[in-house]
């Protein structure tokens, strides 16, 4: 072996010893997201109501989860929607507020709470929504985060 090809042969260990030393000091960007569920009467995620009557208070439990890097404050819109009712990632649901939550999260933090809810109309497929909302500082309001969830109820007379 000639001494340029050691030489090469060297510096390529010591690069790769220096980089092994270095690579837990280099910090990992964690991805930033919040957390959005529906748990039924029970708090978890089964036992959810199918059927309930006009004005019939149900339970429902509401789950939020702060990985955002800061204090989040949060609100959750809870409203009432139909089979044709638009609701995804990028635009929230244009349908009457049936009720409203809100906390502030603390990083790395969950919420759970109680939802006491009634539904004061008759129908089929009548549609809950769950929007989460967050306050954005500089603008002074809340802004639809992309995270919704929904269940699905035949209203009763």
């Amino acid at each position: 072996m000639n001494k340029q090809t050691a030489t090469i042969i060297l510096a390529s260990i010591t690069l790769l010893i220096v980089a092994a030393a270095l690579t837990p000091l280099i910090p990992v960007r964690e991805p930033k997201y919040s957390e959005l569920g529906i748990l039924g009467p029970d708090g978890t995620a089964k036992g959810y109501p199918t059927s309930v009557a006009v004005n019939q208070l149900f339970r429902l439990y509401g789950f939020v989860g702060n990985h955002e890097g800061n204090v989040e404050n949060y609100q959750l819109l809870v409203k009432l929607g139909n089979q044709t009712t638009v609701v995804n990632n990028a635009t929230y649901a244009n349908a009457p507020v049936l009720a409203t939550f809100w906390r502030i999260v603390g990083e790395n933090q969950t919420w759970t709470f109680p939802m006491n809810l009634s539904i004061n109309q008759a129908g089929n497929n009548t549609r809950i929504i769950f929007e989460l909302w967050s306050y954005n500082v500089p603008a002074s309001n809340f802004e639809y985060t992309g995270s919704w969830d929904y269940i699905w109820l035949n209203v009763t007379p």
